[in-house]
């Protein structure tokens, strides 16, 4: 009986001592990953990175007592005159009704109903115009409250760019470059009045600014501008697109993917967009130690793709889809990681895309003086230096120069796209389709037919 009691005591010695034994493991565990969490977010405080809401919020600022375009936007936006579905489906651009060739005008029966569609928003057009000459910009966002409410004037910048697509194409049509450049520019001011550090609003941007390069195509078909009217189109488009708007937006996402790791389980459950059953998989992550140790391969991660944003932008696309595919495989990242990241490397191709429109614009641009003064279209992008331009433009996605050639009447710049294919200056017609029914493959371009 003694020695049965012995080798019981022995055994709960034992399981005991794994017991400690384990619960040390876990304390080491817990501490060395909230040490190891909290020094790398005390690293992103001395980059001068945004770690909490607060800080993001202050980081999307203007200056004491600068005036606020934002106020002028709100205004135009609650001015907005909007049509009833049946009445909008007889516009081109808002509704259905389709585009002229980009050198024709509008028909008569589209040109008065635009004209009356422009007429019931002049108060809204006038105040895009004011807004468009105050240099700063900030939205009524708090980014200090949870869950950050959603804004719902984000539509409104949509809609304000095709009032201002529809003014330039009746300005074209009336001859007057002056205007339609003014809605150019309001259009290009409105772009960049969203830039606010958060990806969807980054893709709102890109969609107003690839507006504005339509419009300018299609003012460069319709009338012939002079070399300050060229290069002050030129100056628009360098300024907004020296934001470096994405990595902005990518810091912003950073700090919001930051709060979920520790903000309450319900803000985070309610961040990630999920029901209550994620409640329980959250608190479970957080009693363990593993969210600790996914928030830090969360950092990692996202300061990879930050840092990458300093790369030449087709070695930006190489990073941004191996990472994908690490995090995608379940290679890279804990299971909260892989739910908060977004897809990056599919938002960071429409970006590039948008640049590869800029870069493309501003070429042809600098074609249009050199014909302007010479008498003719350049042989190539090579006699636009450096009179015209400083380097013939880089290409986005394959780092080699931006396309050229002449048409039978004009010209087109192009960018090879997202598909790393050269099409020989292909134009996107979503009306083209293969033999599989798939869309023709198609370049980035700027095209003019005169």
């Amino acid at each position: 009986m003694e020695n049965k009691n012995k080798r019981v005591r022995r055994r709960f010695k034992m399981w005991h001592g794994i017991v400690a034994l384990l619960l040390i493991l876990f304390l080491l565990f817990r501490v060395t990953g909230s040490l190891k969490l909290k020094k790398q977010i005390e690293i992103l405080r001395t980059k001068g990175y945004p770690v909490t809401l607060e800080e993001l919020d202050r980081s999307y600022n203007i200056p004491d007592g600068a005036a606020n375009a934002a106020d002028a936007y709100l205004t135009a936006f609650s001015n907005y005159v909007e049509w009833d579905r049946e009445a909008r489906k007889a516009l081109p651009i808002i509704g259905r009704a389709p585009l002229p060739p980009r050198t024709q005008p509008l028909d008569d029966p589209n040109h008065q109903l635009v004209e009356k569609f422009l007429s019931d928003n002049e108060k809204t057009l006038t105040l895009l115009h004011e807004a468009a000459s105050i240099e700063h910009c900030r939205y009524p966002i708090d980014f200090s409250k949870e869950p950050i409410e959603a804004a719902p004037w984000l539509k409104n910048l949509r809609k304000c760019a095709h009032l201002l697509r529809l003014n330039v194409f009746i300005q074209c049509d009336n001859n007057n470059s002056e205007k339609a450049m003014e809605s150019i520019h309001s259009t290009l001011s409105l772009a960049k009045s969203s830039n606010v550090p958060l990806l969807f609003h980054r893709l709102i941007h890109i969609a107003v600014k690839a507006t504005a390069y339509k419009n300018i195509e299609r003012l460069l078909n319709r009338i012939q501008l002079t070399e300050e009217q060229l290069m002050k189109l030129s100056s628009w488009i360098e300024e907004v697109g020296n934001d470096e708007g994405y990595k902005r937006a990518l810091v912003g996402e950073h700090c919001l993917g930051l709060q979920a790791f520790r903000g309450h389980i319900r803000q985070a459950s309610d961040q990630l967009g999920s029901n209550g059953g994620l409640n329980i998989f959250l608190a479970f992550w957080r009693i363990t130690g593993l969210n600790e140790r996914d928030a830090t391969q969360y950092i990692d991660i996202m300061q990879e793709l930050i840092d990458a944003m300093e790369l030449p932008s087709d070695e930006r696309l190489l990073v941004y889809d191996s990472i994908q595919e690490g995090v995608v495989s379940g290679k890279r990242g804990g299971l909260l990681t892989r739910m908060l990241l977004p897809a990056l490397a599919r938002i960071l191709q429409i970006d590039t895309r948008c640049t590869a429109e800029a870069l493309a614009t501003q070429t042809a641009l600098a074609v249009e003086r050199y014909r302007l003064t010479e008498g003719h279209l350049p042989e190539s992008l090579e006699n636009l230096v450096p009179a015209y331009m400083e380097a013939v433009p880089t290409d986005p996605f394959d780092g080699r120069n931006l396309k050229y050639r002449t048409l039978e009447t004009g010209f087109v710049v192009y960018s090879i796209g997202d598909d790393m294919t050269d099409e020989g200056g292909a134009e996107r017609d979503s009306r083209k389709r293969d033999a599989k029914g798939k869309p023709m493959p198609w370049d980035v371009t700027f095209i003019i037919e005169r």
